[in-house]
């Protein structure tokens, strides 16, 4: 493959390092993925990998023909990488784009609904969850952290490729869409009555997760079909908000597969 050596002032650097710390695109559109084993997740996923940026010395051979490679000095690629975890390979990628109403029709899979969570490693998770246990997909409303953020990606270890996820969504927006359709809104609560075994898991249904510290607003809970509870022995009164959205979405992939 041909190679272009590019120094510390190129102006693409400087674009990859702010969509980084932004958790955002490039201005041309692009996500900055580090690290062979999420590009290669990337390549498997049928993403178009538009550059990438080899560190002075490292290699990725499994590079598409068609992609523009590029050499960079290692004290110039260690100001633009987030994690070591790069080990010396940067890639820029054209996410794929997916509308609310091709999430929706996915029903009746759950829809899990990011109500402003704020750790990358919960949401990351949840979306990797979410492909492992057949959900239609993910919505984040706003508040909840991007799913552009490098954590984000990374936690996901490429379901963020392949899960279909629409974020920014606003409450208002996402009630106009969601209940028109049939898809009930389910909630969480230790203090809830039902419990998840109660659910008829076969309805089109929207599982909300809340805020980590706050959990559902009261608007939230109130346009609720049910707020359930995940039975747990106590002491323990309440989960981590990805292992609580693991355990809810397995319980409705078990049910929905028996």
């Amino acid at each position: 493959m041909d190679t272009i050596s590019i120094g510390k002032h190129n102006p693409r650097l400087a674009d990859i390092r702010k969509a980084i710390d932004r958790g955002e695109l490039t201005a041309d559109g692009l996500l900055p993925i580090e690290g062979p084993k999420l590009i290669q997740e990337a390549i498997a996923s049928q993403i178009a990998i538009e550059a990438l940026f080899l560190r002075q010395g490292a290699q990725f051979t499994a590079t598409p023909r068609t992609t523009a490679v590029y050499v960079v000095e290692p004290s110039v690629f260690k100001a633009i990488q987030s994690t070591e975890h790069s080990q010396g390979v940067i890639a820029l990628v054209r996410p794929r784009q997916w509308k609310l109403s091709e999430v929706i029709a996915r029903a009746p899979a759950p829809i899990t609904v990011l109500a402003g969570l704020q750790d990358p490693g919960n949401v990351g998770t949840i979306l990797r969850v979410a492909e492992a246990f057949a959900a239609a997909g993910c919505l984040g409303l706003t508040g909840t952290a991007s799913v552009r953020n490098p954590k984000v990606v990374r936690a996901s270890a490429g379901s963020a490729f392949r899960v279909p996820h629409v974020w920014d969504l606003q409450w208002a927006d996402l009630l106009d869409k969601v209940k028109p359709a049939g898809i009930r809104l389910v909630g969480t609560s230790p203090h809830a009555t039902e419990s998840i075994a109660d659910w008829d898991w076969s309805l089109p249904t929207a599982i909300l997760i809340g805020n980590e510290g706050a959990g559902l607003t009261t608007e939230q809970s109130s346009a609720c079909a049910a707020v359930l509870r995940i039975p747990q022995h106590s002491p323990v009164e309440s989960l981590n908000s990805a292992i609580a959205a693991s355990v809810i979405l397995y319980e409705s992939y078990r049910r929905r597969s028996s």
